[in-house]
């Protein structure tokens, strides 16, 4: 028994017990191997996505800025879905003004105006103006926006309204009455203004845009500015416009390229110590029983561009002359320029080069005032500056005298 007993625990040492430890080692290598694959089938799944939904971002984020600033094209034209679905191929600056028209430095041309009723009150005590315009448009392609100049303007309230069709349809047709807008904004980098509205305006239909405003009387011999000049010691100031080439647009809103050609209807209300002139004669003029101001309507004009439009408000005084054919002749300017003669030589000269191109031409003086007789207003004010230079408008000739010596005079 000790022997076979020691044999046995013999045989019980001797025996080795494999450990389970490279079946266990295995198995999470498998693990492992399978976690990693599967991580980086998951990043590559997730960056896939990601690049799908910047894209789809970039593009709905287009689309976004586009709709919140009312740059998408009209609903009717069809034309904003092409644009939209190829932004890739159009991303130049063409894509741009048609859906952002104001980017452009030419109007669209999609509204042109017919006439203009504006009304203005000239403050010459601190050199301010206010006014109201209400343009008679009419639509030529269909569009949500009307696009127009303004340069230092401050508008206040903007309104349109849909009066009917352009061949002389009743204004209370169907589907006329206001129309809501959507915002209104300016784009100073191109001097112009904005109105996004809700709905399409038709084509051969016309609308009415009508704007309040405010600016100043500048000193700076553009659009409507003020000079000044001294009369028994006294310094006396007076406003007067230069629009020529573009800047109508700092007097009030306008489509201010000469080829929006329309006629014009002006009201001038001011201190009644002063005197209103324009291209056209004054058709009615009334006393305001609050303040005793006075307002002017002058008569309404022949078609023309903006930068023909001209008026002027001032206590000057005015001599006059009579051509052969009639036509009367009237020199505005200082009263005491009036009274020592120092505008003869103009008004004398005028006369005959009239009389000379209605005889050379064979045409009679086209542009009559409303009234018994033509006559033609020439403007003289003070200004110090060395051109001498004039505006082109008919009707109120505009003109400088500059202070010069005698000695260095040059008759240009």
């Amino acid at each position: 028994m000790r022997n076979g007993r020691g044999l046995s625990d013999q045989w019980a040492e001797s025996v080795v017990v494999r450990p389970r430890t490279t079946e266990r080692h295995i198995t999470v290598h498998k693990r492992l191997v399978l976690g990693f694959a599967l991580s980086i089938l998951t990043l590559i799944i997730v960056t896939a996505v990601a690049v799908v939904l910047s894209v789809r971002f970039e593009e709905c984020g287009g689309r976004d800025r586009d709709g919140a600033t009312g740059e998408s094209g009209t609903r009717g034209g069809g034309g904003s879905a092409k644009l939209n679905g190829s932004r890739g191929d159009r991303t130049g600056d063409r894509g741009d003004e048609e859906l952002q028209p104001w980017r452009s430095s030419r109007l669209p041309g999609s509204v042109r105006p017919r006439h203009y009723d504006l009304r203005l009150a000239v403050y010459m005590d601190n050199f301010t103006f206010s006014g109201e315009v209400s343009i008679e448009l009419e639509c030529i392609n269909a569009t949500r926006f009307i696009v127009l100049h303004t340069d230092r303007l401050e508008v206040d309230r903007v309104s349109v309204t849909a009066e009917g069709g352009a061949g002389g349809r009743p204004p209370n047709r169907p589907g006329g009455g206001a129309m809501r807008i959507h915002r209104h904004f300016p784009y100073p980098a191109n001097q112009m203004y904005v109105v996004v509205l809700h709905r399409e305006l038709k084509p051969m239909r016309v609308y009415r845009l009508n704007v309040s405003f405010d600016a100043a009387i500048e000193d700076e011999l553009l659009g409507f500015f003020r000079s000044s000049y001294t009369l028994q010691r006294e310094r006396r100031y007076l406003a007067v416009t230069q629009f020529s080439p573009i800047h109508a647009r700092k007097a009030f809103p306008c489509f201010d390229e000469p080829v929006y050609k329309a006629t014009f209807s002006l009201a001038l209300r001011h201190d009644p110590q002063y005197t209103s002139l324009s291209n056209m004669p004054v058709e009615s003029s009334s006393l305001a029983d609050e303040d005793g101001w006075v307002t002017n309507r002058f008569a309404r004009t022949p078609r023309m561009s903006t930068y023909y439009l001209a008026w002027a408000v001032c206590n000057f005084t005015y001599k006059e002359t009579q051509t052969d054919s009639g036509v009367t002749i009237r020199l505005y300017a200082r009263p005491d320029a009036i009274s020592s003669g120092a505008g003869d030589y103009a008004l004398h000269i005028t006369k005959r080069l009239l009389g000379f191109y209605q005889d050379y031409f064979k045409v009679q003086y086209s542009l009559p005032k409303l009234g018994k007789e033509n006559t033609v207003s020439c403007f003289f004010f003070l200004r110090v500056r060395g051109d001498g230079r004039c505006d082109e408008g008919w009707e109120l000739n505009l003109r400088t005298s500059f202070v010069f010596r005698h000695e260095t005079l040059k008759l240009v």
